[in-house]
């Protein structure tokens, strides 16, 4: 049996049957980027002088263990999430596109992810592509996929943090969020389910050729 959950591609305009902290709106193609299914995608942003949220509440916001966020040096950011039914042989899938106006510095790396309950796994996707949207750099929408190993009641995840500092904006577009059934093969417009699986994009913020 899966959730009835919501609003997968935002085409709400607003974040229902999602919860949010920090700087999180709803974008049409107007921010720049075109939304991979429909007229909405959500935005995360750690732009500076607007509100957002510190890395341990960020922590605490999305389930995870204290430092999972900190001890990566993390500052700040913005998240969103969604309690789903996941069940086995299910397939999660979603888009994503990471931007940022940073140059290159190890010392800078932000972190775009995704968590499941208390998982992350890191991507070494970087932005590279000038972008048209108010970032200078963006990696393009990327589709992420995922069978689910096990039924379960969740934590989805999305975020964004600066590390190192809080200078600089960077920013994490979300799209198309979905489940396939494993009983059913049409998928079913959210997302209905997820493992013990976590996705972290992480990335470099001080990267040019990001």
């Amino acid at each position: 049996v899966h959730a009835v959950t919501l609003n997968g591609s935002f085409e709400t305009g607003n974040f229902d049957n999602w919860t949010t902290t920090g700087q999180t709106s709803i974008e049409d193609s107007s921010f720049g980027v075109d939304p991979t299914d429909g007229n909405k995608q959500a935005a995360l942003q750690t732009l500076q002088d607007i509100p957002v949220t510190n890395a341990v509440e960020i922590e605490t916001f999305l389930g995870l263990s204290t430092g999972t966020l900190t001890n990566q040096e993390a500052t700040e950011g913005s998240a969103i999430k969604q309690i789903v039914i996941a069940n086995a042989g299910d397939t999660l899938s979603f888009s994503w596109n990471f931007l940022t106006d940073q140059d290159p510095d190890p010392t800078y790396d932000d972190l775009a992810f995704f968590t499941l309950n208390n998982n992350l796994t890191e991507n070494t996707n970087i932005p590279n592509i000038a972008s048209f949207s108010i970032l200078a750099k963006e990696t393009e929408y990327q589709s992420f996929s995922y069978t689910i190993s096990s039924d379960g009641i969740y934590t989805l995840g999305f975020g964004i943090v600066d590390r190192g500092d809080t200078t600089v904006n960077s920013a994490l577009l979300v799209d198309n969020v979905q489940i396939r059934s494993s009983a059913v093969p049409e998928p079913m417009t959210i997302l209905g389910s997820f493992a013990a699986l976590g996705f972290v994009a992480r990335f470099n913020k001080k990267r040019n050729n990001i």
